[in-house]
């Protein structure tokens, strides 16, 4: 699995995990600091990792064509 591959399965799960947070919070009537918390904990470990891949995006000039469209 490349390094890119990776940070998408990573942001997949955080992203699950985000919306499971946001049912709980949902059931709770929006009433609970500790899911507001743990909510904006994980759409700040979703950041980094979007920034990450970002940042791989913009190195790799390879589309996977074999041609490099720098």
């Amino acid at each position: 699995m490349s390094q890119q591959e990776h940070l998408m399965d990573n942001l997949l799960n955080i992203d699950l995990e985000i919306i499971d947070s946001v049912r709980e919070l949902h059931q709770s009537n929006w009433d609970s600091v500790t899911l507001k918390q743990q909510v904006g904990d994980l759409l700040k470990i979703r950041d980094g990792l979007v920034d990450k891949l970002m940042s791989l995006k913009e190195h790799d000039h390879e589309c996977g064509c074999g041609h490099n469209h720098e």
